[in-house]
């Protein structure tokens, strides 16, 4: 009798594992439905709508057109959480007939949701909004490094910002900085439902009204700003060419003093850059130099090239240099308040959600209204299940991009170019960094044109 029971226990278990394992491998449909909206409320046909799905555990990725009834349709995907993408561009000529009013580029609208649980049929609605474009925007974004042993680590990374309009603009206290978010995928009750922060719930917030915490800000961990002399005109970007900021701006590829007794030394200066002729520097040792002089040793690697203008530092929560980092887990912005009365060094800060308790040692992020933001790139790992939840709204960025060599590749993300108008090339910005990149299997810092990609 007890071989029988055991028997039938065993048999039930595997009836379940397997009843289990078909539910995970039986093919599901869903289904998107698309709308436009425009700041106008004009009336736009999301038809040839493009959609992409990708799996958040095997990296899987299929893509569907939306139909005349509003709808793309997968028909047969495996069960399991999904994170979508949207895209819609419209001629100019079109939105010129539709806005009445004279538009000289296409308009693109995006939209993406994050952390989509598919486990039957499902139908999901996703609103695609144009998204900020700017006259300034990131050209190259070196985040990798290269390798540990032989190339320069960390050390050698950069950003490089382009002017893709046709007029001068002046550099001069335009700010850039990295945005904060969680990287932690476990549910959380100061978390919104795609396990990002949910900053309304962070510790003394206030927002303008009819502001949302979490899709009118955005909450930087490090803000930077370009100097100026008073002018407004010491810092010229020419249109079509670029200014790059290093980390430190030292030749890479050779060995360099550090502010310890040890050199620092490379072994393989293929794999690295030189950055002494970068435009501008980011160093933090007088940032963080005590004001009572006590005793203070600056960190080694940070060091100060005095050919090379230093930005100021205005914020910075981690990190004893300007550290990009290097799994892709990350999210840039370039801010500009120019014709405003805001200061981004004078807004509030705040800690992240789930701390309950200031103390002397908690770290602070500043707030900063999308408003200002000019442009801005998000980052994820390459590997899908290694990603981690979204942290820019959509209207900045709807997407998210990636080197596919991962970190300390030496491989750079390059913004494509759209069009070259009399010699001038005008660089893809569709509001969606998945798109809108691509990557060269070495960074470049020469401006030339081996650093920019068709």
């Amino acid at each position: 009798m007890k071989y029988s029971i055991l028997l039938i226990a065993i048999l039930l278990v595997v009836i379940s594992s397997c009843r289990k394992d078909t539910e995970l491998t039986k093919a599901l449909k869903l289904t998107v439905a698309a709308t436009i909206k425009s700041e106008e409320n004009l009336k736009i046909s999301s038809e040839g709508t493009i959609f992409k799905i990708t799996n958040k555990t095997n990296g899987s990725s299929y893509q569907a057109v939306v139909q005349a009834d509003g709808k793309a349709v997968f028909e047969s995907i495996t069960p399991g959480s999904y994170t979508i993408t949207a895209s819609h561009s419209i001629s100019a000529e079109k939105y010129t007939e539709l806005a009445g009013y004279y538009v000289e580029d296409a308009v693109n609208f995006s939209g993406s949701a994050d952390k989509v649980e598919v486990f039957e049929d499902k139908t999901v609605a996703i609103d695609l909004v144009a998204g900020k474009t700017g006259n300034l925007v990131f050209k190259q974004i070196y985040y990798a490094g290269s390798n540990v042993s032989t190339g320069a680590v960390f050390r050698d990374v950069f950003l490089e910002i382009y002017n893709n309009s046709n007029q001068v603009i002046y550099a001069d206290s335009l700010y850039f900085g990295q945005v904060i978010g969680n990287n932690n995928t476990k549910p959380n009750e100061y978390n919104l439902e795609n396990g990002q922060f949910d900053w309304s719930k962070s510790i003394g917030m206030t927002v303008e009204a009819g502001k949302d915490a979490n899709l009118d800000y955005i909450y930087a961990h490090t803000l930077f700003r370009i100097p100026s002399d008073g002018s407004g005109k010491q810092h010229p970007i020419q249109p079509g060419q670029s200014i790059i900021i290093a980390a430190n701006a030292v030749d890479h590829t050779n060995s360099y003093e550090s502010n310890s007794t040890d050199p620092v030394t490379i072994t393989n200066p293929e794999l690295t850059v030189n950055l002494s002729r970068a435009d501008f520097e980011v160093n933090l040792i007088e940032f963080f130099r005590p004001t009572d002089n006590s005793a203070y040793t600056p960190y080694r690697f940070d060091v100060d090239n005095i050919n090379v203008p230093n930005v100021d530092v205005l914020h910075n929560s981690r990190g004893k240099d300007l550290i990009l980092n290097a799994l892709g887990r990350d999210a840039y912005f370039i801010a500009d308040t120019r014709g405003t009365n805001i200061k981004l060094e004078d807004l509030k800060n705040y800690p992240s959600p789930q701390i309950r308790q200031v103390i002397a040692s908690t770290d602070f992020y500043k707030q900063l209204p999308t408003s200002v933001i000019v442009d801005a790139v998000e980052l994820q790992h390459p590997v899908a299940s290694n990603r981690v939840p979204k942290r820019l709204p959509n209207n900045l960025d709807a997407g998210r991009t990636f080197v596919p060599g991962g970190q300390y590749s030496s491989q750079s993300l390059v913004r494509k170019t759209l069009k070259t108008v009399n010699g001038r090339r005008i660089l893809k910005d569709t509001n969606n960094s998945e798109a809108d990149f691509g990557h060269l299997q070495k960074a470049d810092v020469s401006k030339s044109a081996s650093s920019f990609i068709d």
